[in-house]
Formats: C-alpha cells, sequence, structure tokens
C-alpha cells in the first residue's frame, strides 16, 4: 500500500517513545502511517501499537460511511494534538462515546473537529479524563443539532478552567448532561446561559460533581430547562460553594429529585428560604445537605411546597455546625416514610426536635406514628437524630430514631 500523503492530509501529534498505542480500535481505519510506514491492511480491529515511534506525526485515515467512533482512541496516552479535518470525511458518523477517553496527554481541541459531523446524538465520554484540556472551543457542537447526550464529556478534565457560555447554544435537542463537567476541579466559574438553548434537558445527574473550586453558582443557569426532572448530585462535592442563589429551581416544575444535589458543599453557609418553592413533584431529598460542615441554620418553610416528598434520608447528616432546626420544617411533608439518618451527627443542634401541631398538641417526628390519619407511618428511622444529644427532648426520643 502507498505511503504517499495527500497534501490535505494532517497528522495527529503523538509522543515519541516506545510501545505506543495509536489507536484502541482500528475497525473503521482505512490506513495508519507511522514513521513512513503503512502499519494495517484496512482489516484489523482492536488496538494498535508500535515498539517504538520515532516521528511525532501519523497519518491515519477513515473508511466511507463510519457512523460509530466509539472508543477510537480510548486510552491513547500519547495522543498530543489533533487536526480539525480529522473527521471530516465521515458525515454519517451518529456516536463518539469515549473516543478520546483518558487521552491524557491532549491540551487542546480544534474549533472544527466535528463541524462536518451534522448526525451525531452521542458525545457521551467524549473527552474523559483529558487532564490537560485546558479549554474548549465555543462552537465545538455547533453543526451537531442532533447530539441529545453529552454524559460525561468532559469528566475528569482538571485543568479545564473556563467552559465557554455559547458550548451548547446549537443543541436544543439534548436531553441529558450527567456528569458532564464532574471533577473539573480548576472550574471556578459557570456562565449563565450555558445551558440557555436546551429546552429539552431532563438529567443533571452529578453535573458537576467535585468541582472543588467552584466558587458560586448563577441564578438562572436552568432558567430554560422546564423539563428536568433529576438534580441528582448536581453539585456534589463543590466544596469551595459558599451560597445558592434563591430562584435557582424556580423555573424547574418538573423535577423529582434532589438527592445530594449539594452533598459535600463544605463552605455553604446558608439556604434560601424560597430554593424548592416551585418544586412541587419532588420525592425525595436524601442526601441533599450531608457533610455542609459550614450550615448553620435552615430556613423556615424550606419544604412548605414540597408535599409529595417521601424521602429524607441522610439529608443534614454531617451538618455540624447547624444550631437548631425550624419546628414546622417538615409540617407539610405529611407523607415521609424515611428519616434514618436526616439530622445524625448534627452535635451542635440544641433546642426542640422538629413538630407539627394537631389539635392544639405537639406531634414531634417520631409521634407520627399516632396519627395514622395524618400522616403516613414512617418506616425507616434509623439514626435520625444520632448523637444530637444537646437536643431538649433527646431524652424522650425512641431509641430506634437514634439508633
Amino acid at each position: 500500500m502507498s505511503t504517499n500523503i495527500h497534501a490535505e492530509q494532517k497528522p495527529l501529534i503523538y509522543q515519541i517513545g516506545k510501545h505506543v498505542k495509536l489507536v484502541d480500535d482500528a475497525t473503521f481505519c482505512k490506513s495508519i502511517i507511522a514513521d513512513g510506514k503503512e502499519l494495517i491492511t484496512g482489516k484489523e480491529s482492536g488496538e494498535i501499537r508500535v515498539p517504538e515511534l520515532n516521528d511525532e506525526k501519523v497519518y491515519i485515515t477513515f473508511k466511507k460511511n463510519v457512523t460509530d467512533f466509539s472508543d477510537t482512541f480510548s486510552g491513547c496516552s500519547a495522543l498530543k494534538s489533533i487536526p480539525e479535518n480529522l473527521f471530516a470525511n465521515c458525515p454519517a458518523v451518529t456516536s463518539f462515546q469515549d473516543t478520546f477517553l483518558d487521552c491524557s496527554a491532549l491540551k487542546s481541541i480544534p474549533e472544527n473537529l466535528f463541524a462536518n459531523c451534522p448526525k451525531v446524538t452521542n458525545f457521551g465520554g467524549t473527552f474523559y479524563r483529558c487532564a490537560l484540556l485546558t479549554s474548549i472551543p465555543e462552537n465545538l457542537f455547533a453543526n451537531c443539532p442532533k447530539a441529545t447526550d453529552f454524559s460525561f464529556t468532559f469528566f475528569g478534565c482538571k485543568a479545564l478552567t473556563v467552559i465557554p457560555e455559547g458550548l451548547f447554544a446549537n443543541n436544543p435537542k439534548v436531553t441529558i448532561f450527567q456528569g458532564t463537567f464532574s471533577y473539573c476541579s480548576a472550574l471556578k466559574s459557570i456562565p449563565e446561559n450555558l445551558f440557555a438553548n436546551c429546552p429539552k434537558v431532563t438529567e443533571f445527574y452529578f453535573t458537576f460533581s467535585g468541582c472543588d473550586a467552584l466558587a458560586a453558582i448563577p441564578e438562572k443557569l436552568f432558567a430554560n430547562n422546564p423539563a428536568v426532572t433529576n438534580f441528582s448530585g448536581t453539585f456534589y462535592g463543590c466544596s469551595a460553594l459558599e451560597s445558592i442563589p434563591e430562584k435557582l429551581f424556580t423555573n424547574n416544575p418538573a423535577v423529582t429529585s434532589f438527592a445530594n444535589t449539594f452533598d459535600g458543599c463544605k463552605a455553604l453557609q446558608s439556604i434560601p428560604t424560597g430554593l424548592f418553592a416551585n418544586n412541587p413533584k419532588v420525592t425525595t431529598f436524601q442526601g441533599t445537605f450531608w457533610g455542609c460542615t459550614s450550615l448553620t441554620s435552615i430556613p423556615t418553610g424550606l419544604f412548605d411546597n414540597n408535599r409529595k416528598v417521601t424521602n429524607f434520608r441522610y439529608t443534614f447528616q454531617g451538618c455540624t455546625s447547624l444550631k437548631s432546626i425550624p419546628e414546622k420544617l417538615f409540617a407539610n411533608n405529611t407523607k415521609v416514610t424515611n428519616f434514618s439518618y436526616t439530622f445524625k451527627n448534627c452535635s451542635a443542634l440544641i433546642g426542640e426536635s422538629p413538630y407539627t401541631m394537631i389539635d392544639g398538641q405537639k406531634v414531634h417526628l417520631y409521634e407520627r406514628v399516632n396519627y395514622p390519619e395524618h400522616f403516613t407511618t414512617p418506616t425507616s428511622t434509623y439514626h435520625a437524630f444520632g448523637n444530637c444529644t444537646g437536643l431538649t427532648d433527646y431524652a424522650q426520643i425512641p431509641t430506634n430514631w437514634k439508633e
């Protein structure tokens, strides 16, 4: 096979050295030329390595009508640079799932990399753990209007400091942003209009989890995402986050889960009163503020409009600076069955545990079992007030609510 290179073809750049992995899956490769030699016949599959690479320039061309580039360069840790025309002759492709996963030497992405790929629906894990990637071109996905899945696309891109505001401006069909920027530990801010043209999104599951340099959240970040049902873990482990905008979830009436949303936000000092006021369909607040060690108070009425909730497991566990609980915090949450670990290890708590007034009588959470006409009986209560020894009614709290 000829080793002549077309003038318009541009090389991929690899770190020279021994045992260099060039591709993880050669199934769709027509030609791979390294050190001036053709390495394949076009019938190979699986990974292609060279015992030693002396020239950093490697020329790769693909077969016609390729529709799936999943894992093609996965684990190619020596890959440093990608030519912008790499996929220029692949207009039929629909998936770039994990294409550059663990390309740990990759520092940049050409803006027109996907410019001729209008049929792509899946960008899941495309640049997963590209740890040296410092920036993302704003128009990277501009010609991919059919994209629906950006799960884990930039997960673990630890050097990424900025997200361009128009990154998803031409992707109106996206439904899932699961883990998209998780563990981008250098990311300090999020542009307010990042998701403004993505009205069909239903999942923000762990989207920014582990972004431990993130100091603030723009108030209108989710303003144009009315279909969202899941905010589980969205800001999990954002340990530098000090505050939450009160209207952050105002335009998200379909949400059913806020599980672990702010879990591990150690710098969070307060919660706005109306944070969940427009989310009447929520069924779970499991672990929502777990480990928020700087939180000193909970606003009265925080859960007043969340009457369908059944699960408060771990919600405030480990909030060691929390000093009191509003007496009517759960007054409107009559369907709750799970209070296990809700305030476990909130060791600074003083005052009385929360209660609801029924016919002039205080009915504490642990007394709801005696009022079946008013409350669903809690069936899971382990450690709900474990180690909350400063509560004035701690001695009256049943053992199965403390241990």
